[in-house]
């Protein structure tokens, strides 16, 4: 390599012709023992990402410079390991790139995947975390067929759901990107298991996709089929320990089906749209001879889950952290639930409260984060505060429906609002409201203001309007 054009620490070993350090001891290098063969390369601290990227392609010198050193990494065919994770050098190139074509008028744009790299069939180990990539993943790089992990979190990468081919896939993580759509409805298995289901499903350990835009409904419903009725034991997911599909816009309910992961360690839903009750399979398992799942962690808070927190979820022997705060859950916290020491870890509260406290604030009281510290509230009579761990910063009096519709139109501009014709007065009766339905009882039934730009977050309080549906 010509070191040139690349900045490298004073500790890194080799990378020049002139150096005398065989190649397997240079830095980021990784060789068989046993033949010296190139199998790795863990490339971090951006040294050799902004040549492997384009990302110094200013010049033709720059262009053919990049192209030497993809053609230098695709002639080892044996290489199997590249990690080319948080390379601030370039971030820092990026940067630069996009002020100069700001200056020449042109679109600014980060580094796109390199689909060179899917001409290296041996791959097994791919790590592009933090390197603001931005684009889609190219089907060269899906298609690599001996894949183990496949981490790129924290990029700008956009698309709907990759579909990878290797079938010893362990690792997924594709979070905090731009993905978008629906999940799959094969992916996770059909009543037949076939060339349809995703090959990994057998390997897969950690599937993380949280953080990015996935909507509609997890496809694990009745219709998916784990059993394989020959060999009497489960044949896919049995090796998943790490679900997280926390920080999207999923809908629909917890499907009954994650009691079939067996060996499941973390469940991750916080943060989306779901509805319904937690389901007992959390807690009981599913299928022949099934056991409470080995859950450590269950993160759910952040949802519109309803009914009441089950007590069985105390069954789960190995469960340290429990988080159910900003749902639609009523009723109290069994004891045993309490009494588990849930949550110790990141519950910060050097003051004496009840253990129950550090699950979820019960009704009537409010936090910040829906956890303790608990701040109880004053009986007023009212539903306002009739949820398990609402987040707040003060106990709110009884908001009447008048007053909720109010405070509904400041948050959403009313002012702004395209047709003036919906406008609100303040205090003005409820149901004589352009866009509102009554019940006869003169209660909210229903809100509708079709096309008026309305814009600005949805405001918890409406969850207080008791018949609005």
């Amino acid at each position: 390599p010509n070191q040139n054009h690349l900045t490298l620490p004073s500790n890194v070993k080799g990378w020049s012709e002139q150096s005398e350090e065989p190649v397997c001891y240079w830095s980021g290098i990784t060789c068989d023992p046993i033949d010296n063969s190139l199998i790795g390369l863990n490339l971090g601290n951006g040294f050799w990402t902004e040549t492997l990227l384009g990302l110094s392609q200013t010049d033709e010198d720059d262009t053919a410079h990049t192209r030497h050193y993809q053609d230098r990494l695709l002639h080892y065919e044996e290489i199997k390991n590249l990690y080319l994770h948080k390379n601030r050098k370039t971030l820092d190139s990026i940067h630069t790139r996009k002020q100069r074509n700001l200056q020449k008028g042109e679109a600014a744009a980060g580094p796109t995947f390199p689909s060179a790299l899917g001409k290296i069939k041996t791959l097994r180990f791919i790590n592009l975390s933090a390197n603001q990539i931005q684009g889609p993943i190219p089907k060269s790089i899906t298609d690599l067929p001996n894949l183990e992990i496949f981490d790129v979190t924290k990029n700008d990468i956009i698309g709907t759901f990759p579909d990878f081919q290797s079938d010893s896939l362990m690792v997924l993580d594709i979070s905090k990107n731009r993905f978008y759509g629906a999940i799959p409805k094969h992916l996770f298995g059909h009543p037949e298991i076939g060339d349809d289901t995703a090959p990994y499903l057998k390997s897969i350990v950690k599937f993380d996709i949280s953080h990015n835009g996935f909507n509609y409904t997890i496809p694990l419903n009745g219709d998916s089929s784990f059993y394989d009725k020959e060999a009497q034991t489960e044949t896919v997911l049995k090796n998943l320990q790490y679900f997280d599909l926390g920080y999207n816009l999923l809908t629909g309910t917890i499907p009954n089906n994650i009691g079939n992961f067996a060996s499941l360690q973390g469940l991750f839903l916080e943060n989306n749209r779901l509805v319904g009750t937690i389901p007992k399979v959390l807690y009981r398992g599913s299928g022949i001879g099934a056991n409470p799942l080995p859950l450590v962690q269950l993160f759910l808070q952040g949802n519109m889950l309803s009914g009441t927190l089950p007590s069985g979820l105390a069954q789960l022997p190995n469960l340290k952290e429990l988080y159910v705060d900003g749902n639609k859950l009523t009723g109290t916290i069994a004891p045993a639930i309490c009494n588990k020491g849930l949550n110790e870890v990141f519950v910060n509260d050097e003051a004496e409260h009840d253990l129950c406290d550090n699950v979820v604030c019960p009704a009537n009281s409010i936090s910040f984060e829906g956890v303790a510290p608990c701040t109880r509230c004053e009986e007023d009579g009212s539903d306002f505060r009739r949820y398990l761990g609402q987040r707040d910063k003060e106990c709110r009096p009884k908001l009447s429906e008048v007053e909720i519709l109010d405070l509904f139109f400041d948050h959403m501009h009313g002012e702004e609002w395209l047709d003036q014709r919906y406008f609100w007065e303040a205090g003005s009766p409820a149901c004589q409201r352009p866009g509102i339905e009554c019940s006869d009882s003169g209660k909210v039934t229903s809100i509708r203001l079709p096309s008026l730009g309305l814009r600005g977050p949805l405001i918890s309080e409406l969850g207080f309007l008791s018949e609005l549906h």
